[in-house]
């Protein structure tokens, strides 16, 4: 009697212990993005000590812009609260990430990060919020796999393991549909770069921007080289899964030289992507992209970093590419960083890939990853990603301004996002079919 009475006792700790642990139903999530949360999973209060102040809506919607003014910096009259540089920078080092530390000591003549206040200025179209809400709790990760988003942009809004918040950047809100022309450039060691101009056209299918949809699918996009030379008239279209592991994304190229549409024998994890100097993988495009299964990933929790916000200097349309690219980064005092609450993942290798460790740093209010260290087998940091979000407010859409991917050792780095000098206006909203994204229509994209 005595050892059935302890069993039961073992089994009920057990129930209770199960019980206290379970992940929050649909109605406590859906329930606390009403309260303590934003609709979108963030802490919806500032700090203790007010440097990162409640979130309170975001940036509100704004009428269309004028394209040829571009997006007016509405924290224009902000002033830098300190500067770091290599001197002082061991006073911030909480706030800093490892790459920071890195190119404040290599670059100490150079690099300086402007801290400003901090601005919560990410904001969503209501019927965007409502989704969130309605899947909130639904969506599941089975191991690799990654089930019921519905057509939610935050499929985990209090996620429970690193991979959960790594999806949340795959789905984040990117304004449905958008077509924009927009430059990268490698830039050596010593300043000179070269510019590829491209156009692109993307449909979110997975929140609805297809009127004929496929099921499984994330996006289609279609692109086209405008430079350099050798690059015009390239097209490319991809078709992009909702569950990368189980189906694989599929990509067709056109080249003008043979008038042939090829289909890529793959473009995944850490495929060299095509005129990047070799400064970026597959899946590094947009901050992170495709399948997760050559790592296991890991949530180390949240942290406040300083990191590149609000970057509406960098977008100014008044100035051109070398205005803004200097040897080693982009003019330092175009760049805005501010405090601000991330998740940090850890994610190291399982299977082949170039990195064996990588670090990412994921904002709280967007999803979007706002830098990334990656690590060689010996534990050295050789590529450090920093990204700069902007609240793009006519459409209610927290997107990056430029994306910065650093070669460590070279002092090379790669430039995505700058669009100061293209006159092709951005188009969001659109619906779209599939016809517009099929292999066959390559040949013609571009000239009609």
């Amino acid at each position: 009697m005595r050892r059935l009475c302890l069993v039961a006792l073992a089994m009920l700790l057990a129930i209770g212990s199960i019980t206290a642990s379970r992940a929050p139903s649909v109605a406590e999530q859906a329930a606390r993005l009403d309260a303590d949360l934003t609709p979108v999973g963030a802490e919806r209060a500032g700090n203790a000590d007010g440097s990162i102040p409640a979130w309170t809506g975001g940036l509100p919607k704004a009428p269309p812009i004028d394209p040829k003014v571009g997006y007016v910096d509405p924290f224009a009259d902000d002033k830098p609260l300190y500067t770091i540089t290599a001197k002082n920078a061991a006073e911030y080092k909480d706030l800093l990430s490892a790459g920071h530390m890195t190119l404040l000591k290599r670059d100490a003549r150079t690099f300086r990060m402007n801290v400003y206040p901090t601005r919560r200025s990410a904001s969503y179209p209501e019927d965007v919020l409502a989704e969130v809400k309605k899947h909130a709790g639904t969506a599941k990760t089975d191991g690799y796999h990654v089930r019921d988003v519905g057509r939610s942009a935050v499929p985990f809004p209090i996620p429970e393991n690193g991979l959960q918040v790594m999806w949340n950047h795959v789905f984040r809100w990117r304004g449905g549909s958008v077509e924009r022309q927009y430059v990268w450039a490698p830039v050596d060691p010593s300043g000179k770069f070269y510019v590829v101009r491209f156009r692109m056209n993307v449909a979110y299918d997975q929140q609805g921007y297809m009127l004929d949809s496929r099921e499984g699918r994330l996006y289609n996009a279609t692109g086209f080289y405008l430079s350099p030379p050798a690059a015009i008239g390239i097209r490319a279209a991809t078709w992009e899964p909702i569950d990368p592991v189980s189906d694989p994304r599929t990509r067709w190229v056109f080249l003008p030289q043979t008038l042939d549409t090829r289909r890529m024998p793959a473009y995944e994890y850490d495929t060299q992507e095509m005129l990047t100097g070799g400064l970026r993988l597959a899946d590094q495009n947009d901050g992170w992209q495709g399948a997760p299964d050559r790592f296991s990933w890991k949530l180390i929790g949240k942290r406040e970093l300083l990191i590149g916000y609000n970057g509406y200097r960098i977008a100014d349309r008044t100035l051109r590419y070398p205005d803004i690219i200097r040897a080693r980064n982009l003019d330092p005092d175009l760049l805005r960083y501010e405090r601000h609450r991330v998740w940090v993942v850890e994610a190291t290798r399982i299977k082949s890939h170039k990195f064996y460790r990588r670090v990412f740093y994921v904002d709280e209010d967007t999803w979007q990853v706002a830098q990334e260290e990656d690590y060689d087998k010996t534990g050295k940091l050789v590529r450090f990603g920093d990204y700069h979000m902007m609240q793009f407010y006519d459409v209610q859409v927290p997107w990056y301004a430029a994306t910065i991917n650093h070669d460590i050792g070279s002092g090379a780095y790669l430039v995505s996002y700058l669009n100061n000098m293209e006159p092709f206006p951005m188009r969001w909203g659109f619906k779209a079919r599939i016809n517009d994204y099929l292999p066959s229509r390559l040949r013609s994209l571009g000239l009609e």
